[in-house]
């Protein structure tokens, strides 16, 4: 009886562990593929290289975002909130620099958003000649030595990175 008990153990453990064998194999064949995959994966991500910023469409594109249309009282139009304005301005703009700018020249008043009638900020004119620097793969700063009635003689340096899959400015300096 013993041997019988021993022999029918022997082929229940053989096929249990037999089972679990299939099982194993099919986990390690798809971790394999799982494994080349990330592989792969990380090897194009390398492969792929950021070319550099369009900075004067950026430039322009910022600028272009601050100007609002408004009514005679200066009532913006396409926006009713600061939070608005900051948002479409961090679609060429960093967050900080949103803001920043939001803070400057707008301003809620009776459940509406107005323009503060100000001059815009020294900027990069666009048809004379700047300097590109490479910071880093990410990173790129705009120089540029200017002159205008209202602000003299001037260099403004402007910061580009790459987030998010789109170059955007950071910030900017006006010396």
């Amino acid at each position: 009886m013993k041997k019988y008990i021993g022999i029918a153990m022997l082929v229940g453990a053989l096929t249990f562990t037999s089972g679990c064998g299939t099982n194993l194999s099919k986990v390690a064949e798809e971790h394999s593929q799982m494994v080349m995959s990330s592989i792969e994966t990380k090897a194009e991500a390398k492969t792929i290289s950021v070319e550099k910023p369009n900075v004067e469409q950026l430039s322009t594109d910022l600028m272009d975002r601050i100007v609002q249309e408004t009514d005679a009282n200066y009532k913006v139009k396409e926006f009713q909130s600061i939070e608005e304005v900051e948002q479409h301005l961090q679609k060429v703009a960093s967050k900080e620099l949103a803001s920043q700018i939001a803070d400057v020249y707008f301003e809620e008043r009776d459940g509406a958003l107005y323009l503060i009638p100000t001059e815009l900020f020294p900027w990069v004119n666009t048809d004379k000649p700047y300097e590109l620097n490479q910071k880093s793969e990410f990173e790129y700063q705009l120089t540029q030595s200017n002159e205008s009635d209202l602000y003299g003689t001037y260099t403004i340096k402007i910061n580009f990175v790459y987030e998010n899959n789109h170059w955007i400015i950071k910030n900017f300096e006006i010396q």
